[in-house]
């Protein structure tokens, strides 16, 4: 079934082919690698998306201004509402919220002898109570604004602080503590409100996002302290200074912990973290300003237009990508986000450059291992010896498949040699995807040599079978080169859609270099693809060879 003396013939009269493939395809490959890994070819692109995140991050926090800065104003309104509530509604208040807790309090205290409920059991009876009376919280048209969430969280912070002095409806200071009672739960839900926002953002910490809800707490109890009664109904108007101030020294205080912290843990010390936190915290205060600044002017210069408040709010925080085209800011967005080194490396290079010169070795050295000899005539020479037909097509394909594997190991080797001088893993194509781009390289290669090596062995003269094997393979090449252009790989704002047409009639689709680069699994079924064809071309041809009549 095998022959070496026939496969050392093969070596012979094929080396020089293989070599000068081989050079220059590592030589390309290496050069590659190693000039873009130099070049810090993705700069623009970190670049555009560095431009995009402050983008965000500075709408971000504008948004947090002008939340705050409405915050403050409603809160000094709200203090106003609990001034000005009778003592018939506090009883209300009393009455439907406070009661029902009391009654549970006293059903346990009757059920265990007289025990106080403390620690988790006093807990449950709050949550029990709390499902009860939250609805009627959105009755009552002072704190209808309330979410289902805060509304849990207002009045957790009521009872917890209720447990501190349980007075009753008989009080003679009965007004002044309901009222102070309602203010303590409202700041409790600015709290929680304030502390789950700052966590919403990744590199938040739970301790400084306790540090920025204590700050807006704060910042809310002096702007309800600061109520003065008006004459008439209540006018914003004299708060605004006050609350623009407040919030610009809050965000600045944000900032200069979030950033000093950072700083610290980089190494450095604290007098440098101090001066790096307070350049940051000086921007973010003078960008709040501005925001709260042009949300005002927005708000005078519409006036009472309907949906002034959000159409202000929405001018007021717009980002510099808010200002160009949708499309335009798609674009540049894909651009920011695309891998230029997987676009080169591995669509570009692998998929079409790296594969054109091995295309021209399997098509050559196919063709003459067995169409090309019978062609010549020198295949009857080979079989007037004892060696049988199936050994001539067994030792063929085996220095065929033998030639392309030591082509391929030398690339791998090479690939991972460059990408070792570019920085190893750090490099943007680390060493597991440099090997699997390697392996898809050559099942795409092996699947080309398995019908190449069938056409040379079904056709007897050499002009068909590099007509039908090596047309076939270059056509998929050029079909690829075609596809890029419409594949998801170039940016949307250059790929042409219909061109995407052309990926579909080569089998080099089957080589998923996307898949790869995102960790997708999907490249295995496509790589087993490529092997079977391989091997099924493979033994076709071994078969047909076999069988045929050969004009000797």
């Amino acid at each position: 079934m095998f022959s070496k003396a026939l496969f050392k013939q093969s070596m012979k009269a094929n080396w020089v082919k293989w070599l000068c493939v081989t050079l220059p395809t590592v030589i390309m490959l290496a050069i590659v690698i190693i000039v873009l890994g130099n070049l810090g070819i993705n700069d623009i692109r970190d670049s555009l998306s560095d431009v995009f995140t402050q983008a965000d991050q500075e709408s971000y926090l504008k948004e947090n201004s002008i939340d705050s800065y409405n915050l403050y104003l409603t809160s000094v309104e709200l203090e106003g509402t609990f001034q000005n509530m009778d003592e018939s509604t506090l009883t209300l208040v009393y009455d439907y919220i406070l009661t029902p807790y009391n009654q549970a309090i006293d059903e346990y205290k009757n059920a265990n002898d007289g025990q106080e409920p403390t620690g988790e059991t006093l807990e449950t009876i709050r949550n029990q109570t709390i499902d009860q009376v939250k609805i009627l919280l959105s009755l009552a048209p002072q704190l209808s604004f309330l979410t289902s969430d805060q509304q849990i969280a207002f009045l957790t912070a009521l009872y917890t602080t209720y447990d501190q002095d349980r007075f009753t409806s008989e009080d003679e200071s009965f007004a002044d503590k309901s009222k102070a009672l309602l203010k303590e739960a409202y700041l409790g839900v600015i709290y929680q409100g304030a502390y789950a926002q700052a966590l919403e953002q990744e590199t938040t910490t739970q301790e400084l996002a306790a540090y920025s809800a204590t700050l807006t707490r704060t910042m809310i109890e002096q702007a309800m302290a600061s109520y003065t009664a008006p004459e008439g109904e209540f006018d914003a108007e004299p708060y605004k200074e006050a609350a623009t101030t407040a919030v610009n020294q809050m965000m600045h205080d944000v900032t200069y912990k979030t950033y000093y912290d950072q700083s610290v843990v980089g190494g450095m010390t604290d007098e440098e973290a101090g001066e790096n936190a307070e350049l940051y915290a000086v921007t973010v205060k003078v960008l709040s300003n501005t925001a709260i600044s042009t949300y005002e002017l927005w708000l005078a210069e519409l006036g009472d237009v309907e949906g002034a408040q959000e159409q202000a709010y929405t001018e007021a925080t717009a980002s510099i990508t808010d200002q160009i085209p949708e499309k335009v800011s798609e674009a540049l967005s894909e651009l920011g986000n695309m891998d230029i080194y997987s676009l080169i490396i591995g669509s570009i290079f692998y998929r079409i450059a790296g594969l054109l010169l091995p295309m021209v070795f399997v098509i050559m050295t196919a063709n003459g291992l067995l169409a090309g000899q019978v062609d010549s005539g020198s295949m009857a020479y080979v079989l007037s010896t004892p060696t049988k037909r199936r050994t001539v097509a067994v030792t063929q394909m085996v220095y065929l498949v033998v030639a392309l594997f030591a082509m391929f190991a030398l690339l791998t080797v090479t690939s991972v040699i460059a990408v070792w001088i570019s920085g190893g893993n750090a490099f943007a194509i680390n060493y597991g995807q440099i090997l699997l781009y390697n392996l898809g390289a050559f099942l795409t290669m092996f699947a080309f040599a398995g019908f190449c090596y069938m056409c040379s062995a079904i056709f007897n003269r050499t002009k068909y079978s590099m007509g039908v094997g090596g047309g076939i393979t270059i056509f998929s090449l050029v079909c690829t080169i075609l596809g890029l252009f419409g594949s998801n790989v170039i940016p949307s704002a250059m790929r042409i859609s219909a061109m995407n047409f052309f990926n579909y009639l080569s089998i080099i689709t089957l080589y998923d270099i996307t898949a790869i680069m995102t960790g997708s699994l999907s490249y295995l079924w496509k790589f087993g693809i490529l092997l079977a064809i391989g091997i099924v071309t493979f033994i076709i041809g071994i078969f047909r060879f076999d069988k045929k009549d050969l004009p000797l």
